[in-house]
């Protein structure tokens, strides 16, 4: 869904299609792209569509994406996109101005499912809920913290040369078992419960009332009454929509919005430790638990 990345961790261009120059392994079977996209106008963007399974994660912001013979679909992260096709197809895109989305792509080419992972072929349709032997199909499930978490390693991978290649072979892969254990999992205890689009809308709402006050959250009581939910369909719809719970998206948008601010060098690392409401000591645990490395190495 992804397309022309560069170097991995740099800023790229967002496309749903495939892309240019992105890392590939096992003689082109499998490749891997991640990046972030800021783009300055709102504009439609048509791309071709890859051949085979790219699963995206869509870590932050949001985009319009329209496939052949599917609906108009609105993407908002963090989320997990699935695009099966088999044909020479084209997909259509569109980003909010101002926004900076950020994203790691993982492509399987057709010939490596069929040939090398049969089993998953045959599965495929049941677990994405598509036709495979149809058009392109389109499926959208929330990101959970572990594939958010790998994501995060593959950005800030400081390996070179063969070593690189390894490491970034194995998290392609590890990615994508996450990415489809996501999609094929449905939890029992929530099965049960249907989300209106008004219910959504309030979902989105309590999202944004978290990223806007999180250095103050609200409490989950607090927060149900804001947005009108009350906390059993918050809590659960906001796993379901999200990917997380209310408050593990909460530390995952800290941890976000303090690194980007260390990464533009825009302060320190006990002041952005401040500005997410974390102690400059918990802060260091958190984030090395999360992206791997210490704060103080992305801030030089």
């Amino acid at each position: 869904m992804i397309e022309e990345g560069t170097e991995l961790g740099s800023t790229n261009h967002l496309a749903l299609p495939d892309g240019g120059n992105i890392e590939v392994f096992y003689d082109g079977a499998i490749s891997l792209a991640s990046g972030s996209v800021r783009p300055h106008v709102e504009a439609w963007e048509t791309h071709s569509l890859t051949q085979g399974l790219r699963l995206v994660i869509v870590d932050n912001s949001e985009l319009l994406c329209k496939l052949p013979n599917c609906p108009l679909t609105k993407i908002v992260g963090p989320c997990i996109c699935a695009i099966w096709n088999q044909g020479d197809c084209e997909g259509m895109q569109s980003f909010p101005p101002g926004c900076c989305l950020q994203y790691t792509a993982i492509s399987l080419s057709t010939a490596a499912i069929k040939e090398r992972l049969v089993a998953c072929f045959e599965q495929l349709p049941a677990t994405l809920k598509i036709d495979s032997s149809s058009g392109p199909s389109l499926a959208v499930t929330g990101a959970s913290q572990p594939v958010r978490a790998l994501c995060a390693q593959v950005a800030t991978c400081p390996l070179r040369g063969l070593s690189r290649t390894l490491y970034l072979s194995g998290k392609a892969l590890e990615i994508a078992a996450h990415a489809l254990d996501a999609f094929d999992a449905t939890p029992p205890s929530t099965a049960d419960l249907r989300l209106s689009t008004a219910d959504i809308e309030k979902l989105h709402q309590a999202r944004d009332i978290l990223t806007s006050r999180m250095r103050h959250p609200p409490s989950l009581a607090e927060l149900s009454l804001s947005v009108g939910l009350n906390t059993r369909r918050l809590t659960v719809g906001f796993r379901r929509v999200f990917g997380d719970s209310v408050f593990g998206y909460l530390q995952t948008a800290k941890l976000d919005t303090a690194y980007r601010m260390l990464v533009e060098g825009e302060m320190s690392v006990s002041s952005a430790a401040y500005y997410v409401g974390y102690s400059p000591a918990h802060f260091s645990v958190a984030f090395r638990k999360k992206f791997g490395i210490s704060p103080k190495d992305v801030r030089l």
